[in-house]
C-alpha cells in the first residue's frame, strides 16, 4: 500500500507544527509521511528593529527545519513576506502546484476567521485551491489530483462569526504534549522572545529552563482545557475509557475537502 501523507499548512514558520504536533506525531508513529509548510518567510516576527529582515528569515528557516526533523518530515518555508500575505492568483497557483506535487491525503490549516491576516489568508488560499486541485486545465504543467484531500482546521478560541466545531477529537498523551513543547522550543526567537512582547517582557531574561517550564505549563493547560470542552463527546464515544484521556486536540472538517480516510481516524482517535 502507498504510504499515507499529511500536509500541515501554516502562515508562519511555527504554525504548522505547534498547532497540531500531537496529531502529527501520532500519524508519524503510525507510518504516515509528514510534511509542513509555511507560506510566509516569518521576517516580521521580532520586535528587534536592529535585526534585518533577511537575518530573521534565515533564523526562522533554521528553526522550522529543526522542528521538521523532530517530526521526521520536511518543513518548507516560502518567500511571501510575513504580515503581507495576499490571496492572489499567483499565491493560489503556487499552492496548487505544491499540494499536487506532495499529494497529501489530509491537509491541516487555520480556520478562515482568526486575528491574524496571514492566518485568514492561508485558510482562504487552501480553500480556494481545494476544488482546483482536481481540474486538469488549471496549472496544467503539474499533474492534477484525482481526488481532493480531506481538509481539517485546527482549533482556535474565536467565536465570531461562529466558534470552532470539534468534528474530530484527537486524544493526546502527556508525553505528546511534552513533545509539542519540544517542537515549540525549536522556535527560539518566537517562544522565548517575541511571544513575551510586550506584556511579559520580564520573562525574556529568564533562564531557558524556566522559559521551557513556563511553555510546558501553557501547553498542558491548553490540552486539558480542550479536553474539558469536549468531555461529553468523549464520554459518549469512549465510555469509561474516556477517563484515560488527559489532553486532546480538536479539528473542524472543511466542507471543501474530501472524505477523511479510515486509516486517519483509526490513528487520530486512538487512546494512548
Amino acid at each position: 500500500m502507498e504510504q499515507k501523507r499529511i500536509l500541515s499548512i501554516g502562515a508562519h514558520p511555527d504554525d504548522a507544527d505547534t498547532y497540531s504536533g500531537g496529531l502529527l506525531s501520532k500519524l508519524r508513529d503510525a507510518g504516515w509521511l509528514v510534511r509542513l509548510l509555511s507560506l510566509t518567510d516569518g521576517s516580521a516576527g521580532t520586535y528587534h528593529m536592529e535585526e534585518a529582515a533577511e537575518e530573521v528569515k534565515l533564523q526562522r528557516r533554521s528553526e522550522a527545519a529543526a522542528s521538521g526533523r523532530l517530526l521526521g518530515g520536511r518543513y518548507d518555508v516560502l518567500d511571501y513576506p510575513d504580515g503581507r500575505l495576499e490571496a492572489t492568483l499567483q499565491a493560489r497557483e503556487h499552492l496548487i502546484r505544491y499540494i499536487r506535487r506532495f499529494k497529501p491525503d489530509v491537509i491541516l490549516t487555520n480556520r478562515p476567521n482568526d486575528y491574524h491576516v496571514d492566518h485568514r489568508t492561508v485558510s482562504l488560499l487552501v480553500q480556494d485551491a481545494s476544488f482546483l486541485l482536481t481540474v486538469p486545465h488549471i496549472c496544467a504543467d503539474t499533474p492534477y489530483l484525482m481526488h481532493t484531500p480531506a481538509i481539517l482546521f485546527w482549533a482556535d478560541d474565536f467565536k465570531k462569526p461562529y466558534a470552532h466545531v470539534a468534528d474530530v477529537i484527537v486524544p493526546v498523551s502527556d508525553a505528546r504534549v511534552d513533545f509539542k513543547v519540544q517542537l515549540a522550543s525549536c522556535h527560539v526567537c518566537q517562544y522565548f522572545d517575541w511571544m513575551y512582547w510586550p506584556d511579559r517582557v520580564e520573562r525574556i531574561g529568564w533562564p531557558r529552563e524556566q522559559q521551557i517550564a513556563d511553555l510546558a505549563q501553557r501547553y498542558h493547560r491548553a490540552g486539558q482545557n480542550q479536553r474539558a470542552e469536549v468531555c461529553d463527546a468523549l464520554a459518549k464515544k469512549y465510555g469509561m475509557d474516556a477517563e484515560r484521556i488527559r489532553n486532546v486536540e480538536t479539528y473542524e472538517i472543511s466542507e471543501y475537502g474530501g472524505s477523511l480516510p479510515a486509516e486517519f481516524l483509526s490513528v487520530a482517535e486512538a487512546i494512548e
